[in-house]
């Protein structure tokens, strides 16, 4: 592409009749496509620009429509942030004033639950108490009753004469036992 500079330095032959009529028209034609060429080249840059200054209005419209909508976006969350640690906190004294009756509900059942333990060990310790008077009364009664038929079988077999007593003495006395060793058998069979 031809500079200003080539346009500024650019010398003529001289010729008879002056400069070289064919070089200059070449020249011209040179000039002439070279700024039809820059003219078309501005035209194309101008339109770049006008389209890129309205893209960038729209970009501003848009960056001012996003930060517009952030705002929004920003106050909303800022609502429902508030909104939330309030439920939140309502929610957490609802929750706590809910646990303290439920500990009061569970204490009473507990206390109950106790008394009604209490009452029936204490039932049991009566019910208990009561067999083993019983118990001790019916042992007492049996061993009055045993010792009564115990008395009447000895002196029954005091009453009743023993044959084999007399054998027994009979032959201890034969083979060298002595009266010593007869009572002792007495006493182990008695």
């Amino acid at each position: 592409m031809l500079t200003p500079m080539d346009i500024h330095n650019k010398d003529f032959k001289r010729s008879f009749r002056g400069y070289d009529e064919d070089e200059i028209d070449d020249f011209l034609d040179q000039v002439v496509n070279d700024y039809e060429h820059l003219f078309r080249e501005r035209d194309q840059l101008k339109e770049e620009l006008n389209r890129a200054r309205k893209d960038n209005e729209q970009y501003h419209q848009l960056e001012k429509n996003l930060k517009d909508t952030l705002l929004v976006a920003q106050k909303t969350a800022e609502e429902v942030t508030s909104n939330a640690r309030q439920h939140a906190e309502e929610l957490r004294e609802n929750t706590e004033k809910e646990c303290q009756n439920m500990r009061c509900e569970a204490q009473l059942e507990i206390d109950r639950k106790k008394a009604e333990a209490a009452e029936k060990i204490r039932a049991i310790v009566v019910e208990y108490d009561r067999l083993v008077r019983e118990k001790n009364q019916f042992l007492r009664k049996i061993k009055v009753s045993m010792e009564s038929e115990l008395a009447v079988i000895d002196k029954t077999l005091e009453e009743l004469p023993d044959p084999d007593r007399e054998e027994r003495m009979a032959s201890s006395q034969q083979e060298g036992f002595g009266k010593e060793q007869v009572a002792a058998e007495e006493v182990q069979e008695g």
